[in-house]
């Protein structure tokens, strides 16, 4: 394994090589990254809820925002950051995800804003959404002539 990168010679390498230099110059300029990351997560269902197990090393519970859009859908969004105390050396690889993160999910059956629940520990983030009854009914609409 090494740890210089490959150079990879083909039609859209001259792209890429321009991407990671303008993303490289405007995360060092404004101190984020361009970059988005989208963490792993399991997902269970049973009988009465769906229970959400997802990896976010490194992530705070503060850095963390939970929200439900609707009664089928649940957002989660954050943040983490690479710990930068020391300034000695420069990367010669960098693998792990850091920057902004987002998922989203939406549930075939409603579910209950008010019942569910998470917790971090260890870098896993577990949730448990129970899922109610819709709220919905059908209605039919008469079409005018």
């Amino acid at each position: 394994m090494s740890l210089i990168p490959q150079l990879h010679r083909g039609p859209l390498s001259a792209v890429g090589h321009l991407w990671d230099d303008y993303e490289q110059l405007f995360s060092n300029r404004h101190g984020s990254s361009l970059r988005m990351y989208t963490p792993s997560f399991d997902i269970r269902e049973t009988e009465d809820a769906y229970h959400l197990s997802g990896d976010l090393p490194g992530v705070r519970s503060q850095d963390l925002d939970i929200e439900f859009q609707d009664s089928h859908c649940l957002n989660i969004k954050g943040h983490t950051e690479r710990d930068s105390t020391s300034n000695e050396g420069s990367w010669c690889v960098s693998e792990r995800s850091v920057g902004d993160f987002r998922r989203v999910f939406n549930f075939p059956s409603a579910i209950n804003q008010d019942e569910a629940h998470a917790s971090l520990k260890d870098g896993v983030l577990s949730m448990t959404v129970p899922k109610t009854e819709s709220t919905t009914t059908t209605k039919k609409i008469p079409v005018d002539t």
